[in-house]
């Protein structure tokens, strides 16, 4: 295995590939980074610990993903008309968990949209489960605590997953 600043700056550029591959709207590329046994979720309650004893903003599997992803890709998501125009900053970049073959990993999360003559700015901590695949890394699992989670509107006006 690499050394901890080899392997830290590894999954960095990782979670700034996928970063990135959102905020260019490359969908399908996104999505491979997925595995098949995926899940996405965004809480709805700061500090919720279970994505099914309690209701999220979004908790989906790879399928509900690629459903998600036609609907951008189709222009059939009204909340994205006209899409919008995205930056993701990634900041604080850390290693919790590494047993080789798996990473936990977290980072702060800002998200920039601009869409309708308006912008709007989120605030996040993400937290990724990624499996070592080739030479890189899949997506097992990823849960976003969005700041304003509890906020009483704004923030599911976004199609596009964070």
């Amino acid at each position: 295995m690499a050394s901890s600043i080899e392997r830290w700056h590894q999954v960095q550029q990782f979670l700034f590939q996928e970063a990135q591959l959102m905020d260019e709207r490359r969908w399908d590329d996104w999505l491979a980074l997925y595995t098949d046994d995926s899940e996405y979720w965004m809480p709805y309650e700061w500090g919720q610990q279970s994505a099914t004893d309690h209701v999220s903003l979004f908790f989906e599997d790879k399928t509900l993903l690629r459903m998600r992803i036609d609907r951008l890709k189709n222009d059939l998501s009204p909340l994205e008309w006209p899409p919008a125009r995205t930056n993701r900053h990634l900041s604080n970049v850390q290693i919790s968990g590494d047993t080789g073959d798996r990473v936990t990993a977290t980072a702060y999360l800002a998200f920039v949209e601009y869409r309708r003559e308006e912008q709007r700015w989120f605030s996040s901590r993400v937290t990724w489960d990624l499996r070592a695949h080739d030479e890189s890394f899949r997506i097992a699992a990823k849960r976003v605590d969005l700041l304003n989670c509890d906020q009483e509107s704004g923030h599911l006006r976004f199609a596009a997953p964070m």
